[in-house]
């Protein structure tokens, strides 16, 4: 029987310890990416901090199991990726895309075995990997709320091309009253709720696609 201090067991504490510093560096990164990206497009970037752990458990936990893609738009500097992948998203589910190419290189380099997008979510219908396979849910950290109504209305109608009925669109705000002024077409609201321990606390819609299968 291995006691306390037996190699086997002080090694699996050491590698614990690199591997939670590792991550810890890894959050180091992505806050200082997201904060120089913040500074040159403020309405782009939407907050000067990220999503803090919380907010980024809840919005990972509106996910729901089963097969299909996770898109996230506007991953920033990981704070949602890395909740996605602890409550069970597996890595090759996921697809990310990214606007920003400081915060894609970042992001590329914390979670290799992600697919990346470094595109614009005005544009989803151009990508081929969204639709290799349907989209069981789509995680959205994008400013919807600061951006231009006709700029929103373009992304949210991208949103209804790519996803397919059951989809969950998933969408938090720093607006208390609501996430999205609007939703998708074919969405309906599912669930919401308010996360208190954030900066700024923010609200999180989830909507789903109710439209009848053909």
């Amino acid at each position: 029987m291995d006691n306390a201090n037996s190699p086997k067991r002080l090694s699996g504490h050491t590698d614990a310890r690199r591997a939670s510093a590792r991550e810890a560096t890894a959050r180091a990164r992505g806050y200082l990416h997201f904060v120089r990206e913040f500074v040159r497009h403020p309405r782009q970037i939407g907050a000067i901090c990220p999503s803090s752990p919380v907010l980024a458990r809840r919005i990972a936990s509106l996910v729901p199991p089963g097969d299909g893609l996770v898109l996230e738009l506007g991953p920033g500097g990981g704070a949602v990726t890395a909740a996605l992948l602890r409550h069970g998203v597996a890595a090759h589910d996921l697809v990310l895309l990214e606007r920003s190419a400081a915060l894609v290189a970042q992001l590329s380099h914390r979670f290799p075995d992600v697919a990346l997008i470094h595109g614009d979510a005005a544009h989803l219908g151009d990508y081929a990997q969204l639709r290799e396979r349907p989209l069981r849910a789509i995680v959205s950290s994008l400013p919807l709320r600061s951006l231009p109504r006709p700029l929103v209305r373009q992304i949210l109608d991208q949103i209804a091309e790519v996803s397919a009925p059951g989809t969950r669109f998933i969408q938090f705000s720093y607006a208390l009253h609501d996430a999205c002024a609007a939703p998708a077409r074919g969405f309906e609201r599912d669930d919401a709720c308010l996360v208190w321990r954030n900066l700024p606390p923010a609200r999180v819609d989830c909507y789903r696609d109710a439209r009848a299968r053909a």
